[in-house]
């Protein structure tokens, strides 16, 4: 395949230096290269992303991955208004090369919720190895922020559901591949996102969120939804997702940070 860039955003945000080139402080890692406005952060944050990368991994795929050859450049701009974030990458002939992260907030924002919701880009790209609908990999990715952040995804949500006509008809949603214009659909796709991501690995685990996502792309997306979940097809999955979105999205795992302990001890701990 040809050289593509992907872009993938926490939020729609841009992006502005706070700090100079020249005064930075730089962490190299075996996978990260961070730079930051002084080495404790550049640190911190190089020694989570490399956490997280493994943890991620494991939660997903069973085992870590190998190293990349070449670090993933971060800039972190720390102390930054919203949190919020960047990756770029590329496929070239079924390869991932050129990764890349901004990042911005306070430090707690970014350390529990930016970083591992880009970390778990990089986790699909390598897994999959080409460009997925938004839906599944901005949800999946949000499983992992601080609940916080979560809350936000889901007051968006619950009024989109309520205001009928700004919500995406899950058959749309399934399929796009590229953010909707406006930041009111963009914020939307990833709210919902979210919590189809939510619903669906809470329903049958991470491995049939994987393979739910493989199938509807080889093929097509009712088939998908009939043979790895409970639902007649996209019509019913929309029905009982929005019915669970509207009853407070009952909870039937670990949180984040007791899903990732829990793959310390064995990797298939909270897949069901």
């Amino acid at each position: 395949m040809d050289a593509r860039t992907l872009r993938y955003l926490t939020v729609a945000i841009s992006f502005v230096a706070l700090f100079s080139t020249t005064d930075a402080a730089t962490h190299q890692t075996v996978n990260f290269a961070v730079t930051a406005r002084n080495p404790e952060i550049a640190e911190q944050v190089g020694k989570s992303a490399e956490v997280y990368r493994q943890q991620l991994a494991i939660f997903w795929l069973g085992k870590p991955l190998p190293n990349w050859s070449r670090p993933c450049k971060i800039t972190v701009n720390e102390g930054a208004l919203g949190a919020g974030g960047q990756t770029t990458f590329q496929f070239v002939r079924g390869e991932v090369l050129n990764w890349r992260m901004e990042e911005q907030g306070s430090l707690e924002r970014i350390l529990d919720s930016v970083l591992p919701h880009e970390i778990n880009h990089t986790i699909f790209a390598c897994h999959f190895r080409r460009p997925l609908p938004r839906w599944a990999d901005e949800g999946a990715a949000t499983l992992f922020e601080h609940r916080s952040e979560q809350l936000k995804q889901l007051s968006l949500l619950n009024e989109v559901i309520r205001n009928k006509h700004e919500v995406i008809s899950l058959r749309d949603l399934l399929a796009m591949k590229e953010y909707p214009r406006g930041q009111r659909p963009m914020l939307t796709l990833y709210a919902q996102g979210y919590a189809l991501a939510d619903f669906l690995v809470q329903q049958k685990g991470r491995h049939a969120y994987l393979k739910f996502i493989a199938d509807g792309e080889r093929g097509n997306w009712e088939d998908a939804i009939r043979e790895n979940f409970d639902h007649e097809g996209i019509d019913s999955l929309e029905r009982n997702w929005q019915g669970w979105v509207l009853a407070g999205m009952p909870k039937l795992t670990l949180p984040r940070d007791q899903m990732l302990a829990a793959n310390d001890d064995s990797s298939e701990a909270v897949s069901q």
